[in-house]
């Protein structure tokens, strides 16, 4: 049976100080989503425009990236450099990948994810983020009971 890994989008909301990547982001739907991954993958790892893959232990300073300000190549080599680094870390025959994170960012990961042969899946495509918040809330109710 394969892992279930979680790729987990990073947020513009972040604490003042450096901080290990799990604690550094502190926007609603950023907690939501980490509660969610350690409920229900194996293991998962953040993305970001400024460092790209992120261990959730990785200390980091506070930034102001967006990938919105990137080219399109720019982009494409960010994708590839993410997923290089995602496997140090999981092999694509034993893992199943869960991408958390708006289109802006799964345009490039995705075909790079594919180009890499991992398989992976979208839980909230096409979600608002007003509809992911609502998601997440049921998921943790579910755990709860």
């Amino acid at each position: 049976m394969k892992r279930k890994i979680g790729l987990l989008a990073t947020a513009r909301k972040k604490a003042s100080t450096p901080s290990a990547a799990i604690e550094l982001y502190i926007s609603p739907l950023f907690v939501k989503s980490v509660q969610y991954a350690q409920n229900h993958y194996d293991d998962f790892y953040f993305y970001s425009a400024k460092e790209g893959l992120l261990t959730k232990d990785q200390y980091i300073e506070p930034y102001n990236v967006s990938i919105k300000n990137f080219s399109t190549s720019e982009k494409r080599e960010w994708a590839a450099q993410v997923i290089n680094a995602l496997e140090q870390h999981v092999k694509p025959s034993q893992s199943r990948i869960f991408i958390h994170g708006g289109w802006v960012y799964r345009e490039y990961l995705q075909p790079a994810l594919e180009k890499a042969g991992f398989e992976y899946e979208v839980p909230l495509e096409g979600y608002s983020i007003g509809n992911q918040l609502k998601w997440y809330d049921e998921q943790q109710q579910e755990v709860k009971k």
